[in-house]
């Protein structure tokens, strides 16, 4: 499929499953221009569907994402203010990703990737994890994580402190969450919800 019509499909795609008309709209707007799409797709409502679109082989693809967006991916683009609330607050996404990352921003969104994610201390962070990707999450100190784990994708709470608090929603009973002995909190919830596109 070409590159054009990768993303009519993915709109296409969309529209078929009832998205919202604010989406179809903003998608309009914006369909021609990377930079614009990267931060459509970032927004903490879109997050979902563009990640489960994806995984379904309704969305964009790996390859496509990595040969159209390569200038918007992988620590390379920090999204402003993506959800278009006043405060600066960063957004990144990563697609197959093996390098470790070091989260200072306040969203990040991990498509087919391996990785260690390291939060920095004293860092609130929402983490959004899908298409079968591995994400070895530690914590330095006084975090508080919120992690959205979508399909067969696997959490791994590594070296994370007794300070810290994860908090996950897993939207798929094939989701995985494991824990190992460098776990030392005691504030790690786990909740099962229904993903609703």
């Amino acid at each position: 499929m070409d590159n054009k019509n990768e993303l009519f499909s993915y709109h296409k795609n969309a529209l078929l499953n009832n998205l919202c008309k604010e989406w179809d709209g903003r998608w309009n707007k914006c369909h021609d221009d990377k930079e614009k799409l990267v931060r459509l797709a970032l927004n903490q409502q879109s997050l979902p569907h563009f990640i489960n679109f994806s995984y379904r082989g309704l969305g964009l693809s790996k390859e496509y994402i990595l040969e159209e967006f390569k200038d918007y991916i992988n620590g390379k683009y920090k999204a402003i203010n993506a959800d278009d609330v006043a405060g600066g607050y960063k957004s990144e996404l990563f697609v197959d990703c093996d390098e470790e990352i070091k989260g200072s921003d306040d969203v990040a969104a991990f498509m087919w990737c391996k990785t260690d994610l390291s939060v920095e201390k004293c860092k609130a962070i929402k983490i959004y994890i899908g298409c079968g990707s591995e994400i070895n999450l530690s914590c330095r100190g006084y975090n508080s994580v919120v992690v959205m784990l979508f399909d067969d994708s696997t959490l791994i709470l590594g070296d994370i402190d007794k300070e810290s608090t994860v908090t996950i929603y897993r939207y798929s009973e094939k989701s995985n969450v494991e824990a190992t002995s460098g776990c030392l909190t005691d504030k790690v919830r786990c909740f099962d919800k229904e993903l609703r596109l």
